[in-house]
């Protein structure tokens, strides 16, 4: 609907009679008002506010001439903030109480109170919905994600001369798949803590086809009630081949390895408790708003946690491969960028941190390590730098500020830490993704041995994908240029958008949901910035099966 007093100019509204001269002025005194905006304990945003009503002369939106009761938009408003909960949003944020109590309120000031309320819910769940709630950079420093712009006061103009305003507003939440999808998994999980979760399964040994006990009848109730088990199935105490394929289906969409055996990190999982996959959902559709919707119809997408990469080809899976990520302490960051160049036979420079802490060590136990890993030493990090002859340098007595001074570069060949391939990202992290000469490490279920780059597990899959546009690397090009053993760099003709994500909760293309475990404490880092109580999930991965 169309609201009147949005389209009027002020001066045409005050001859109009809109209001009373006083509700103008009323507005303008709050907007000039030192310190914080305070109504019933929420604070207001006066720096999106004061704009907002400064460009249309301190005029109300939510009143039209000569009407006590705010336009019909008002409670379409309170209608859409009520139902943030849907979002993964916090209604409480955009003070549907305040505002419930003043909707026929006839004093003046609670009018004036109630139009500020509803302007300033307005614009911060435009805000929320479309770019989240904190900025990524201001909960980690590990976060490279800037979130597509909003304008505030040309999106609550904007919201305020439609004619759908709730309409217009979940077309300001991402359109993506994956949002949807998750958005649609918190109403089922929400409906399954409603309705009391789940019940435990009980202490005790491993759990295996042939097992007889009351243990697994309170297996299969458990797995029924998410579904990896038909619910229509007799309950019975034998662990049998339908129980089996039930555990196995609970397990991949866990992150865990599908053997159908349930052991220790198999029964963490199916005992974390329904408001933790709550939590999750949470965490995850927040920072689905967070990414920028532009991908390219070309890009690729590794998921962290996932331990997942996938290229995407005009919106068709066109790779999808295991990858290896940063460990615990060494962890690969969140952020949004570009491949924008292809090294074959790549030299490796060893970060400074890695110098100190992981070649210095081993150097000080075997003195010929250099040597036998192909590591050149150089005096310094300038273009003008020295081989340093390393006979010479007495290692057990060296420190890390000697360490800090030196460039460690990792020759090309079979032993190199990034394989025969790297892929090049601009960022600040100096991460990258890259081969690997540590295949066998891919065949873990839980890959985190990284120094937070990423080792992609079919590299020259990937190098194919990404040159697939320049016909002057085909593939036997690319192979002598391997088999030359020397380095050479291809800069992409164009640059191929890549995103690291952290998804640890997600739902596929069969409305599966999928959660696997939070592997850098990331979601109750995200929760706590948000002001919601995490539930800290105990750990999965690491447990023995």
């Amino acid at each position: 609907m169309m609201l009147v007093a949005l389209a009027a100019p002020p001066d045409r509204a005050r001859a109009e009679g809109v209001a009373e001269d006083g509700f103008d002025t009323a507005i303008a005194r709050r907007m000039a008002a030192e310190g914080r905006l305070v109504i019933e304990g929420r604070r207001l945003d006066l720096s999106s506010l004061r704009p907002f009503y400064a460009q249309r002369g301190f005029h109300p939106v939510w009143f039209t001439a000569g009407a006590e009761a705010p336009v019909p938009a008002a409670r379409d408003l309170l209608g859409a903030v009520q139902a943030a909960d849907a979002e993964g949003l916090t209604p409480a944020d955009y003070h549907p109480v305040a505002i419930e109590a003043r909707l026929g309120a006839a004093e003046p000031a609670r009018r004036v109170e109630l139009e500020l309320l509803l302007t300033d819910a307005l614009l911060t769940y435009a805000a929320d919905i479309h770019q989240g709630r904190k900025k990524p950079a201001l909960i980690s420093r590990e976060f490279d994600i800037k979130p597509e712009a909003l304008d505030k006061v040309a999106t609550g103009e904007a919201a305020l001369a439609t004619a759908d305003l709730k309409g217009f507003l979940k077309g300001l939440a991402p359109q993506t798949d994956n949002y949807a999808r998750l958005r649609k998994a918190l109403a089922q999980y929400r409906a399954l803590e409603k309705a009391g979760g789940w019940a435990t399964v009980p202490d005790g040994p491993k759990m295996q086809p042939g097992l007889r006990s009351p243990a697994v009848v309170a297996l299969r109730k458990r797995l029924a009630v998410t579904g990896d088990l038909d619910p229509k199935v007799p309950v019975a105490p034998v662990y049998d081949s339908v129980v089996e394929k039930a555990v196995a289906r609970f397990q991949a969409r866990h992150g865990l390895e599908a053997d159908g055996v349930v052991g220790p990190g198999t029964r963490a999982a199916l005992n974390m408790s329904v408001a933790e996959r709550v939590n999750q959902i949470l965490a995850n559709l927040e920072r689905e708003r967070w990414m920028p919707v532009e991908r390219g119809p070309r890009h690729v997408e590794v998921n962290i946690p996932g331990f997942r990469l996938k290229a995407y080809d005009h919106g068709a899976v066109a790779l999808d491969m295991p990858v290896i990520v940063g460990t615990a302490v060494r962890r690969t960051p969140i952020l949004d960028s570009h491949i924008i160049s292809v090294i074959f036979n790549p030299s490796w420079y060893v970060p400074r941190k890695l110098a100190r802490e992981d070649i210095l060590p081993k150097l000080q136990k075997d003195p010929s390590y250099l040597e036998t890993q192909g590591i050149k030493v150089l005096s310094d990090w300038s273009g003008s730098a020295k081989p340093v002859d390393t006979s010479r340098v007495k290692w057990k007595t060296v420190g890390p500020d000697f360490m800090n001074r030196l460039r460690l570069r990792q020759e090309p060949g079979p032993l190199n830490s990034l394989g025969q391939v790297k892929f090049n990202i601009p960022n600040d992290f100096d991460v990258y993704l890259h081969d690997t000469p540590h295949r066998e490490k891919f065949d873990k279920t839980v890959r985190t041995f990284s120094s937070g780059c990423v080792r992609v597990g079919d590299p020259m899959a990937l190098a194919a994908f990404l040159l697939q546009d320049m016909p002057e690397w085909p593939l036997q090009r690319r192979q002598e240029v391997l088999e030359a053993g020397k380095t050479r760099m291809v800069v992409l003709s164009k640059a191929v958008p890549v995103r690291l994500l952290y998804q640890t909760a997600w739902v596929d293309d069969l409305g599966v949901a999928h959660f696997h475990e939070d592997i850098y404490g990331r979601d109750a880092e995200l929760l706590k910035a948000v002001d919601r109580t995490p539930v800290v999930p105990p750990k999965v991965a690491n447990l023995p099966d």
